[in-house]
């Protein structure tokens, strides 16, 4: 079962990015410790969010099998349901 999860780098970035503006927000006269807190904390959950919604998890439906029928053998996969 392949994982497919293309965007560690993208999430990376946005991390990094929701940071560099929380250190900006927090240099300003007047700040609000709580309110930068608070954009920062929903950055990452956002880049969080966009990285794990974006994995594709692969699953193979079924089995390879080999049958013997009225038609002679034929070799062919299992019909269980697969999802992705």
């Amino acid at each position: 079962m392949p994982i497919i999860a293309t965007g560690k780098e993208t999430m990376h970035q946005s991390i990094k990015s929701a940071f560099a503006a929380a250190k900006d927000s927090g240099s300003q006269d007047g700040a609000d410790p709580a309110a930068i807190i608070d954009k920062l904390s929903n950055d990452i959950a956002a880049a969080v969010d966009s990285y794990v919604t974006s994995i594709t998890v692969v699953i193979n439906p079924g089995i390879p099998v080999a049958t013997a029928g009225a038609l002679g053998p034929a070799a062919g996969a299992t019909t269980g349901p697969g999802s992705s």
